[in-house]
């Protein structure tokens, strides 16, 4: 009995309410804009009274199909035309693309002084920053190009280290220009270069712009992803001793940032010191993103 007279209260108070909204609803003011009049009274104007009587309540089947058509107009808007399989298939089959075609800008104005900007080391190996100055000067200097002393990068950075790729803008690049005679900047912004105890693998990430020194055009861009598998062992523990100690190991990182410049700059355009100078214009070219996997362990 007390069940019953609980569901019955329970009913009248939700009619109650209802009754009480619907009431509430009927006599609310309602609101209109006027701003209309107001400017038809001023201009003389007099204001159009549209009805729309043609209302149309789609379904379910036709709201599927309007939303995959806004869908495929954002990914038109995008610059993604490419379907599923396509685009798959492009990206572990990649479409040949030559040089010329990658790095316009390479070709047309033609630089022939490169000045290395202290990159920016986002790592935690201290040393990352000297190791990439070294190697990339030499990369540029067989490419074809005068790199300017890699000791004028490192005064600089010792005067006044803002003189880094994280500080130096492209907005300064013309004063190299004037002093120095650079065609262009090479920043770099190394993000990993290390090699886990536990594992075999050294990884080094890093991106890499060449901005023009005259209109501060990117000449070149790259980031790169690589991987060096090298013939060290992961750390082993020495349970001989009391004190678990890890045995003392040599890591190659200087090596395996050369292996990885050797990769980010094997596609990049002959330098006027080179012999093979715009001769290089439908070779090959890798993706902007690129990552690379060198297995130097013994079989």
């Amino acid at each position: 009995m007390r069940k019953l007279l609980l569901i019955l209260t329970t009913i009248c108070l939700f009619v109650s309410c209802n009754l009480a909204k619907d009431v509430i609803e009927k006599n609310m003011p309602k609101e209109e804009d006027a701003t209309e009049d107001v400017i038809a009274n001023i201009t003389g104007e007099k204001k159009e009274v549209v009805i729309d009587t043609n209302v149309t309540r789609l379904s379910k089947k036709e709201i599927k199909k309007l939303k995959k058509e806004r869908e495929r107009q954002d990914k038109i808007a995008a610059g993604d035309t490419l379907g599923f399989v396509k685009k798959t298939w492009l990206k572990y089959f990649p479409k040949r693309e030559d040089r010329i075609i990658s790095y316009p800008l390479m070709y047309s104005q033609k630089p022939k002084t490169i000045l290395l900007i202290y990159p920016w080391n986002r790592s935690k190996n201290m040393a990352a920053s000297e190791m990439y100055i070294i190697n990339i000067s030499r990369e540029l200097s067989l490419k074809g190009y005068y790199v300017l002393p890699t000791m004028i990068t490192m005064n600089l950075h010792n005067q006044d280290t803002m003189f880094s790729s994280q500080y130096v803008k492209t907005n300064d690049l013309k004063k190299y220009k004037m002093e120095y005679g650079a065609d262009a900047v090479m920043f770099v912004t190394i993000f990993s270069l290390n090699k886990p105890w536990w594992s075999t693998n050294i990884n080094s990430v890093a991106e890499y712009n060449l901005i023009s020194t005259t209109t501060s055009d990117t000449l070149f861009n790259r980031k790169a992803d690589f991987n060096y598998d090298s013939p060290i062992p992961p750390y082993k523990v020495d349970k001989s001793k009391d004190t678990y100690e890890m045995e003392p190991r040599t890591i190659p990182l200087f090596g395996t940032c050369f292996q990885m410049q050797r990769s980010v700059f094997m596609d990049f355009p002959y330098g006027p010191y080179h012999k093979k100078y715009l001769k290089d214009q439908k070779k090959f070219s890798y993706q902007r993103e690129m990552r690379y996997k060198v297995d130097a362990r013994p079989s």
